[in-house]
């Protein structure tokens, strides 16, 4: 891995095995030819989420295609851990950017869109994230790629919360304790992030059969708040 640190990383959808060689998208060949200027017998590396991450030699570059084949497993996909999910309500597109690659970086597994009272942003290009879930997987060295579901009303997800991973609810103006007192680090984790506004009164009430937490005095836009429970795993 150290020697080879430099070479371009990619997200392929292929399965990977010693000496195969597969045939990139136009995106990917583009990206290597004509932008990275990448040519026959240069070396690149190749991970698929699954297979764990090979080093790979381009045997034909065009400008349209281009072909590599395996060279060697320089990383083992690790088995499967702890699993970190962030469920918030959708906001606008620059702040959303931010969030999805930031908490990318910071190892959130799951991404759970959710609909509530106040939630301004309906609907998203569930296409568009997942590409950019791809690409900061792809600079921020991750073997696995998250999983991004479709939005969904806030109660119905919480209706059918899996039980064995502890779901922490980030509140504003409530007496409660601090995410960083309570959070078990052992363990899996789900956080869940109000919208613009917060939570309305009558989905507080609802809110408070689960284990609801304070992220600090200060009022954190989304976000921010976000980051801030990941960075604590």
């Amino acid at each position: 891995m150290k020697d080879h640190h430099k070479t371009p990383r990619i997200y392929v959808d292929h399965s990977l095995q010693d000496g195969g060689s597969i045939a990139l998208c136009k995106d990917h060949s583009h990206y290597l030819v004509n932008v990275m200027r990448k040519r026959e017998d240069d070396h690149l590396r190749v991970f698929n989420g699954k297979d764990g991450e090979f080093l790979a030699k381009i045997i034909e570059a065009s400008k349209k295609n281009c072909v590599i084949k395996m060279v060697q497993q320089v990383r083992a996909q690790p088995e499967s851990g702890k699993e970190f999910h962030l469920l918030f309500a959708p906001i606008k597109k620059a702040r959303m950017d931010w969030l999805i690659e930031k908490a990318v970086e910071l190892g959130v597994t799951h991404f759970h869109p959710v609909l509530t009272q106040n939630t301004e942003v309906r609907t998203l290009n569930t296409e568009r994230i997942h590409r950019q879930i791809i690409e900061a997987a792809e600079q921020c060295e991750r073997l696995n790629i998250p999983v991004f579901n479709e939005p969904e009303d806030m109660m119905n997800v919480l209706s059918e919360w899996k039980k064995d991973i502890p779901l922490y609810v980030c509140m504003e103006h409530e007496d409660v304790q601090e995410l960083s007192k309570v959070l078990d680090k052992e363990k899996s984790a789900a956080f869940l992030i109000g919208p613009e506004g917060g939570f309305t009164e009558e989905e507080k009430i609802k809110l408070k059969r689960y284990q609801c937490v304070s992220l600090g005095p200060n009022i954190l836009r989304a976000e921010t708040a976000a980051i801030k429970c990941l960075s604590l795993i």
